[in-house]
């Protein structure tokens, strides 16, 4: 029983040490100051399209 707590304990301290960085870059990106620039990158990136793939000349 001791040594299954042991294992758990082991596997949620690597867990937490792999994804904390991971999770604290991710709130830091979708912050409201972060947002604005997201957003614009997205609708940039869907709005502009090869003017040989459309259909207007």
């Amino acid at each position: 029983m001791i040594l299954l707590i042991f294992f758990i304990s082991l596997t949620q301290i690597f867990s937490y040490w792999i994804f904390e960085p991971l999770t604290y870059f991710l709130t830091d990106l979708f912050k409201i100051k972060f947002l604005l620039l997201l957003l614009l990158s997205l609708f940039t990136f869907l709005f502009t399209t090869n003017k040989e793939d459309s259909n207007m000349e």
